[in-house]
């Protein structure tokens, strides 16, 4: 269970604590009503106000210890749970930001909110409501059956009640209960999605965005609704089946009362204990419940697709550490068997190989939908491969991380994000310590060093969100700009030429030949234009 994981941020000390603790307000309380029994059935016989000391006593420190232990109880599992709860954020927090951007893209960027936000919530909870109940209520239910078993022979009942008011709910919640992160990753990603396109469901009229958003909550509701029906009846029958057992329980005792084996006064006595024994008994179904969708939170957290792919090509990194071939060793950068897809049975790339040299300019063609830009992804090392590897300089990308493989290939694919910021602090963003000359370098280079020096504050032009103020070509040119104004040796460029005329596209193309000779940088472009591939040494078709 990934529930010993979730343990594991803890302190084991904090954890026996926290549990002692519980259990003494619980003793505590069984105790102040074990000895309240005592005392009013003490007094109905009438006895010495003296013989009543020891039970006024007794009541007054079990009510003083029980309010103790549960403040204590309250103050160190609360402690405990946020404790637990810092470091499960840390955890996924890190875990989201080696995740992003996801391969299902808004679809499950839901289900990753649901997990950063409720799920979270749901590890911190078991803490408090799903570890300490059981071990509380097992521990008392051990202690009064050793008690019991000296005036009854249905002792067992006790502990019988106990494990079925476990494993009731278990099964319950196992067969009826719905899978909240679906539903709620469902919402929230259609709430992402429309809030993306607010502009255009203005104008188009957002009567059937309300309705797709309608129809997702209303799905979550009902499951919601339906567990609640279900749990509420499994806990109506565990409630009947309580009463049914503790009057056994105390049917059974009687001709030990009749005997003069048990006295009036201790018969009470264990008829107040059970009862408080079951108001522990019944926050058993909530906590299993708890520990159930604490799992499955857990399960969620610690255990995704992407890591799994991770895991598989792990396995396939220690296969090709001792193959790598001399042609590996000496290519820039080499891809073997390459295949790829966003969801099952796409197939978006398969079986791709191929290598690039230093210095071989190779231009990637193919039609729209043929998975240039995702290959762009893989190359920059966004996502695993399915199967197959890539390497750079014989080093398998498994083996680097994601820093190291930027370092040595730049890129800005197609459809990347400009900030709203000035176009100085783009640069700024991608090189740090890019100097001013540089940045006008790659602005000449990319072909828009004339239109950035017309504008009103030259580099310190804002742009607005995501680059609204450049036009389609200068936005092409500017993601050309910021991918070649690095020191990286291989240089991918994703549809360069996009939104340029003709001339000025070739005039594009020159410029980085010039570049790319100087620098003594490697050039893949990634286009749909034919004619741009004649003066490439190297093309590859997809």
């Amino acid at each position: 269970m990934r529930l010993l994981h979730l343990l594991s941020l803890v302190s084991p000390w904090a954890l026996l604590l926290a549990s002692l603790v519980s259990l003494g307000a619980a003793a505590a309380g069984i105790c102040l009503l074990g000895s309240s029994a005592w005392l009013i059935a003490s007094a109905a016989l009438l006895p010495p106000l003296s013989a009543l000391a020891l039970g006024i006593t007794g009541v007054r420190a079990c009510g003083i210890f029980r309010a103790v232990f549960r403040y204590g109880e309250r103050y160190i599992s609360h402690r405990l749970a946020f404790h637990g709860l810092t470091k499960i954020r840390v955890s996924l927090y890190k875990k989201a930001a080696l995740l992003l951007p996801l391969r299902g893209g808004v679809a499950k960027q839901g289900e990753l909110l649901h997990d950063l936000l409720t799920g979270a919530d749901e590890l911190r909870d078991f803490f408090v409501r799903g570890m300490l109940p059981p071990v509380t209520a097992g521990i008392l239910t051990v202690c009064i059956t050793y008690w019991l078993a000296r005036h009854t022979d249905l002792f067992w009942l006790l502990p019988l009640l106990f494990i079925l008011r476990l494993e009731i709910p278990f099964l319950i919640w196992q067969k009826s209960h719905p899978d909240s992160r679906q539903l709620d990753g469902a919402y929230r990603s259609a709430l992402m999605d429309m809030g993306a396109g607010l502009d255009e469901l203005y104008l188009a009229g957002s009567a059937s965005a309300r309705g797709i958003l309608r129809q997702a909550a209303e799905e979550k509701l009902q499951g919601d609704k339906k567990a609640r029906l279900v749990n509420d009846k499994g806990d109506t029958l565990l409630n009947i089946l309580d009463a049914f057992v503790v009057i056994l329980l105390m049917a059974s005792m009687i001709p030990a009362v009749a005997l003069g084996d048990l006295s009036g006064i201790d018969f009470a006595v264990y008829f107040l204990v059970l009862q408080t024994l079951l108001l522990e008994f019944r926050m058993l179904p909530e906590a299993m419940r708890q520990i159930q969708c604490s799992n499955r939170a857990a399960c969620s957290l610690w255990t995704s697709r992407e890591q799994q792919a991770n895991g598989g090509q792990r396995e396939q990194l220690t296969a090709h550490k001792q193959s790598c071939s001399p042609e590996q060793k000496q290519a820039l950068l080499w891809v073997e068997d390459l295949c790829f897809s966003y969801g099952q049975g796409q197939n978006l790339l398969s079986h791709i190989s191929f290598s690039i040299q230093q210095g071989q300019h190779t231009a990637i063609v193919g039609a729209s939908g043929s998975g240039k830009t995702t290959l762009t992804q893989l190359l920059l090392g966004v996502w695993p491969p399915d199967k197959g590897g890539i390497y750079w300089q014989g080093k398998s990308y498994l083996a680097m991380d994601v820093e190291n493989i930027r370092k040595n290939i730049s890129a800005m694919p197609q459809g990347s994000v400009l900030f709203a910021k000035s176009i100085r602090e783009n640069f700024r963003i991608l090189c740090p310590d890019i100097e001013e000359s540089d940045m006008w370098q790659a602005l000449q280079d990319a072909q828009l060093d004339t239109v950035v020096k017309s504008m009103a504050q030259g580099l310190d032009t804002p742009l607005g969100q995501d680059a609204c103020d450049l036009s389609g070509g200068q936005r092409s040119c500017l993601l050309t700009a910021l991918a070649i104004a690095g020191t990286a040796p291989l240089i991918i460029l994703d549809e360069p030429t996009c939104g340029l005329d003709k001339q000025r596209a070739l005039k594009l193309m020159e410029s980085l030949w010039h570049r790319m000779k100087a620098r003594e940088q490697t050039l893949v472009v990634i286009t749909h234009e034919e004619e741009l591939t004649k003066k490439f040494s190297q093309v590859i078709h997809l």
